[in-house]
């Protein structure tokens, strides 16, 4: 099942895609990107999709406690 990107991801998205174009060089077109260039596009755009989604889960100032794995009183030094 997919999920409709809210407009910030799809901005995001975009600002990423902008960016790693201008990375690689507007003058190439996208049929001609070699697959580190492609992987780039798609991990710059991952990323920033992932990011978004992320910003809406746990909004800014709301930090995600880790789960306990009931050694945190250890003195393991590792």
């Amino acid at each position: 099942m997919t999920h409709p990107l809210s407009h910030e991801a799809q901005r995001a998205c975009r600002q990423a895609l902008a960016s790693a174009a201008d990375n690689i060089g507007w003058h190439k077109p996208l049929n001609n990107y070699n697959q580190a260039q492609v992987m780039q596009v798609i991990e710059a755009i991952t990323l920033a999709y992932e990011a978004s989604i992320r910003g809406q889960t746990s909004p800014a100032g709301h930090k995600v406690a880790l789960p306990l794995d009931g050694f945190e009183n250890d003195s393991i030094p590792f």
